[in-house]
Parts: structure tokens; sequence; C-alpha cells
């Protein structure tokens, strides 16, 4: 997971934790557990929420089969958007991370939408369901296949073929799988890069090289 406070990626090791059932009187239960820890690169503490099935294990309440983990310290995390990201890219995700800790189907459904705005209007992918657009994306030709795996990814991990809302529907408020919504928002973010940061970083250089050319009375560069 990455912090949320350095926004490092860590191995997260709990130091304690509680489990609690939420109905004592039926035979297959669900439970919350409660676990906190310490990031072992900036030391801050990380409180995190689990729900998932409750089993009585070795003479203690267990959760198991993980649906959802709410992070409930730090409530925010903390995301540094470029200010070459186009503003009302920069909006959307804000948005979409800012409800992340208090509703992650939320977050989700923002998220889907604005990669599905972003497909369409940078990569003038023809519009339809989010699932055929990131097909036609992925065979784009100069896609990074890091950039393309990840996209690609969306569709797995958020289990589309269980939930077509989400795909046919991008905006629905749908149940979303456990890590579900962080994955889109950092998919979003190497989206961002590569879409915009790293192109105007190109420019810059090309730039400062054509300026030292032109100082030396020799042609710019082409292309």
């Amino acid at each position: 997971m990455k912090c949320p406070s350095c926004m490092t990626g860590i191995r997260f090791e709990p130091e304690a934790q509680k489990v609690y059932p939420v109905d004592q009187s039926i035979d297959i239960r669900m439970g919350f557990e409660l676990v906190h820890g310490y990031c072992p690169e900036c030391k801050n503490l990380i409180v995190l929420m689990r729900y998932g099935e409750y089993k009585w294990v070795e003479d203690e309440g267990e959760v198991i089969n993980i649906q959802k983990e709410e992070i409930l310290y730090p409530r925010s995390v903390a995301r540094s958007i470029d200010d070459t990201i186009p503003n009302q890219y920069r909006k959307a995700f804000n948005e979409a991370n800012s409800v992340l800790a208090f509703s992650p189907k939320a977050s989700a459904a923002l998220s889907r939408r604005l990669l599905q705005t972003l497909l369409r209007e940078e990569y003038k992918i023809k519009p339809g369901s989010l699932d055929t657009e990131i097909t036609d994306f992925i065979q784009l030709k100069d896609i990074p296949i890091e950039i393309s795996g990840a996209i690609d990814a969306i569709r797995n991990i958020g289990n589309f073929a269980a939930h077509p809302l989400k795909f046919t529907n991008t905006g629905e408020i749908v149940d979303v799988e456990p890590g579900e919504a962080e994955w889109l928002l950092e998919v979003l973010e190497a989206l961002f890069d590569f879409t915009f940061i790293q192109p105007k970083r190109i420019q810059e250089r090309k730039d400062k090289l054509n300026k030292k050319l032109s100082a030396l009375g020799k042609p710019p560069m082409k292309g």
C-alpha cells in the first residue's frame, strides 16, 4: 500500500488489532477489524478498518475474505497534482480523492467518469462503454506498456463482469472491490503524467537545446 502521509509504497505491518462481530445472533457473521501501525518511512500513524466475514479461530475472532478496507487515519491522502494538468481535470481528480476516505464507491464513480472523459477528449476514443473505450485505448500506438497495462487492469480489479453499470454508466455509485478506488486514482495520476507532464518536459528540453543551437548559428532540431 501507499502511506497516506508520505505517499511512499510500503509494506504495512499492523502492530495491534481489534475485531468486532456485527451481529452475534447468526451463524455466518460479518465483522470489522481495526488495525493500526506506523509507516516504516515517515513513522506516522496509520489506522485501518477492514470489513469482511467474522470467524472464531483458535479462541479469538478473526475477519477473513476482506470486502472493504478504509483508512481511518489520516483521513485524507496527500496527492499533489501538477499545474500542467488542465484545471477541469485537476478539479475532478481532487473531488474523487477528497471523498475516498468517506465513500470509496463515490470516489471510484468520479474516477471512472474522469478516465472516460480523458480517453475521449485527449485520445479521441470513440464514445461507447468504458469497457470498449479501454480496449480502443490500449490498441493505440506509442502507449507505454505500463500505462496500457494499468488501464486494462481496471476491468479486472473492478470486476466489470459482475458490475456492468461500472462500464455502461460510469457515474453510477455501485459497490467496489477492495483497493479499487485507490487503484483508479493511481492510474489517473500515471495517465496525467504521460499525457500532460512528460510532453511539457520534453518540449522544455527541446526549447533549451534549440536556444543553444541558435546561439551557435545552427538550425533548430527537427521534429
